[in-house]
């Protein structure tokens, strides 16, 4: 009975972490179409209850719809299997402006927008958000030349879109927009070291862009540099204590290199901090969970991503180790419980 247990336990480690590297966290202009999503929020600018109907539209370009949706109360909508490319968000509801968002997927945190929406007649709106001191600075010529690289970017055309960023780069060395594209080019074409010199120079260059932080986290994490993933991270999250991302790749780091404690507070923290993370998030704790064999919470975490992703794209294989995990909790259940 034991051997069979032990070699159920083996079979649904091996599932979980076939499911993790499924949708794995990668920079975003390298992950598969197919597990392409927005996932996003909608809040009101006055900070009260969302209206019950809420209609979410996606456009490819304007007035060329893709998709829509009711939303309730909750605020949180879902749109999958999209393309690398850009897409507009428009949001309407009785009693309120209507509201848009635009999207682009090669930048993993733009698929996770928060839409707010203004009372009719309010002059009260969210500003936008900053663009980043470098973008602000960086000469018109290096701007077009970076806006040709990010549509090569899109579309795959990684030594193309490098031409570009080098352009870019060469006209404006601190554009540190151009310098993190880059390294995501570079790390798309396995060019690693080059990568981390370009992520490190887009930190360099401007301490306060985000994103440069979290692609350098992410790269760190591949090549399983997990304690210098750890101390970029942290800087992240001292210029955006308040953003969900750079908990939820600390988390990432963390799980990696074995630390599930830490790992599980991190994935909590972000999920605690925005409606936006990542249905994954559940199947990371699930995995974590199992990794210390707290089984009925890995069940209820795989249940809850079923629950927000029913037709996501990793629901099929979740709903088949579902009964493993099952079979595992009922053979072992906490100390002092019924036997079931």
């Amino acid at each position: 009975m034991k051997c069979r247990r032990t070699q159920l336990t083996k079979r649904v480690y091996l599932g979980v972490a076939t499911l993790l590297m499924a949708g794995a966290f990668l920079p975003s202009a390298g992950r598969s179409q197919a597990n392409n999503s927005i996932q996003g929020q909608i809040r009101t600018s006055t900070g009260g209850e969302l209206p019950s109907h809420i209609m979410v539209k996606l456009e490819v370009a304007e007035n060329v719809a893709v998709d829509q949706q009711m939303v309730g109360t909750t605020g949180k909508f879902q749109f999958l299997n999209l393309k690398d490319q850009f897409y507009r968000i428009i949001v309407t509801a009785e009693g309120y402006e209507p509201a848009t968002a635009q999207v682009d997927m090669s930048y993993y945190a733009s698929r996770f927008p928060t839409i707010f929406l203004t009372p009719l007649g309010s002059k009260k709106t969210p500003p936008p958000p900053p663009e980043s001191t470098t973008d602000l600075a960086a000469p018109k010529k290096a701007r077009k030349e970076y806006d040709q690289g990010h549509e090569a970017l899109q579309a795959k055309d990684y030594a193309g879109a490098r031409q570009h960023f080098e352009k870019a780069i060469a006209i404006d060395p601190c554009y540190a927009r151009a310098l993190t594209e880059m390294g995501v080019a570079q790390t798309l074409q396995n060019d690693l070291a080059s990568a981390e010199t370009s992520f490190q120079n887009s930190i360099h260059c401007d301490g306060g862009f985000l994103e440069g932080y979290l692609q350098m986290g992410i790269l760190l994490d591949m090549e399983k540099k997990y304690s210098e993933g750890e101390s970029v991270l942290k800087q992240a999250l001292r210029i955006a204590p308040s953003d969900w991302q750079p908990y939820y790749r600390l988390g990432a780091v963390y799980h990696h290199a074995g630390n599930y404690k830490e790992a599980q507070d991190a994935y909590l923290k972000a999920q605690s901090l925005s409606a936006a993370v990542p249905a994954e998030i559940h199947l990371r704790l699930a995995d974590i969970y199992l990794k210390q064999e707290q089984y009925d919470q890995a069940y209820a975490e795989m249940q809850n991503y079923l629950r927000i992703a029913p037709d996501g794209p990793l629901a099929a294989q979740t709903r088949s180790l579902l009964q493993q995990v099952d079979s595992l909790r009922k053979s072992n259940p906490p100390a002092g419980a019924a036997p079931q």
